[in-house]
């Protein structure tokens, strides 16, 4: 029997993870460990709002996960985020992300001024590098 991408992703991680199931059903929220040998095999979804909790458990990416349950279990959903949002971000943007949302916690950044300016010219480095 093939397994679907989330759970092949999921038994993946259980399998590589040093915890236990009891201690990953624990650390989730499940009251008992069976619920993840059945996502495991593929008997039952990943239920989308456990999977931030599931994926810092067993250190998986959060959005990558995310992205391949909401793919599998409503393909028309994932269509759309991908096209209205650029879906999937790449490594880049999500530090590029990561960075102004720390950037950003104690006052609102505008996009205007000198910050405009070197994002505009972080653009332009990212142009000719992808030209050479």
């Amino acid at each position: 029997m093939t397994l679907s991408p989330t759970a092949h992703m999921l038994a993946q991680a259980i399998d590589e993870s040093d915890l236990t199931q009891r201690e990953i059903a624990d650390r989730v929220g499940f009251k008992h460990p069976n619920v993840l040998s059945m996502m495991k095999q593929g008997l039952t979804r990943v239920p989308l709002a456990r999977i931030p909790a599931l994926a810092q458990t067993l250190e998986l990416d959060q959005a990558k996960f995310l992205l391949v349950a909401i793919k599998e279990y409503h393909e028309g959903v994932h269509d759309v985020l991908c096209d209205t949002l650029g879906l999937p971000l790449s490594a880049s943007e999500q530090k590029l992300i990561a960075m102004f949302r720390i950037a950003n916690l104690r006052q609102e950044i505008k996009l205007d001024g000198p910050f405009l300016n070197a994002l505009e010219g972080l653009l332009e480095l990212a142009e000719l590098a992808r030209t050479e």
